[in-house]
């Protein structure tokens, strides 16, 4: 193996206590040296949150929680020692940042997840937690992958055997894609498994589905949220698209999701047109 001793930082959404994570961690552990840098509690949802007013010492520090007094902008994260790293009083990026940076070694690849619930659909990857984790490491260019379960209308406990078997191949796809050089021509992955009780029909690589999933309504008074998304996941027919991430693991198939960041430069003449107006 091309890759012992790789340097691998672990983080979730999730909290350092979830089972996935430690299902993911004793996978990789095979490849090298595991380090956890993960919230101490659940953050998901959160995206690619860090801790800027919400850090120690926020009302001392100013609106923002920003220390500014030493000519630098500066903000503390609290943590506490954990059997498997570091438990961290922030959020999944804030734990990128500091597995990347703040460590003895730099790792070589940064892993997010297990995830239980599927992270699919280009609206989804900067809202959920994992995928954002992922993405921190790609801007700070490292490799990165992201992974989740569908635990949809799963009815048994959710354990660290829920996530054994997406587990094992995500450590082998890590070993795999480090050894191939793949991350030259990718930023991150994105790897979403189905439903642990069933058979997985095959491995596929995916685009995220372009589906929009959020909607809202007003249900007695009361504003609510709907996950259209899962909903159609969970519960409806399956008319995303062919090669998309939803349809492959509703369909049984693991999805493999190479993704480059986003916020490039598009050109837009008509833009241009506007812009021009207005200087």
């Amino acid at each position: 193996m091309t890759n012992e001793g790789l340097q691998i930082v672990l983080t979730n959404d999730d909290g350092i206590e979830s089972p996935g994570l430690v299902a993911l961690y004793e996978a990789l552990s095979s490849l090298g040296d595991v380090t956890v840098v993960a919230p101490a509690t659940g953050q998901s949802g959160i995206g690619r949150a860090v801790s800027v007013g919400r850090g120690r010492g926020h009302q001392e520090r100013g609106e923002n929680g920003v220390d500014v007094t030493t000519g630098r902008f500066s903000c503390t994260v609290p943590h506490r020692e954990h059997d498997l790293g570091y438990a961290v009083d922030g959020t999944p990026c804030d734990c990128v940042m500091l597995g990347i940076h703040a460590l003895d070694e730099p790792p070589d690849v940064v892993v997010a997840g297990c995830n239980p619930g599927p992270n699919v659909g280009h609206d989804t990857l900067s809202r959920s937690g994992t995928t954002s984790a992922a993405m921190e490491a790609a801007y700070a260019g490292v490799p990165a992958v992201a992974t989740s379960v569908n635990t949809i209308n799963y009815d048994r406990t959710i354990t660290e055997e829920t996530f054994e078997r997406a587990a094992r191949v995500v450590a082998d796809l890590v070993e795999r894609t480090l050894d191939a050089g793949a991350f030259e021509e990718i930023d991150y992955l994105n790897v979403n498994s189905p439903r642990p009780d069933r058979p997985i029909k095959s491995i596929e690589m995916t685009r995220p589905t372009p589906k929009y999933g959020m909607d809202a309504e007003v249900t007695d008074g009361e504003f609510r949220l709907r996950f259209d998304s899962l909903e159609r996941f969970g519960y409806g027919d399956q008319v995303d698209p062919p090669g998309s991430d939803l349809r492959a693991v509703a369909e049984g198939r693991i999805s493999i999701s190479p993704l480059d960041l986003p916020a490039e430069y598009q050109r837009s003449d008509r833009l241009g047109a506007v812009v021009d107006e207005l200087v």
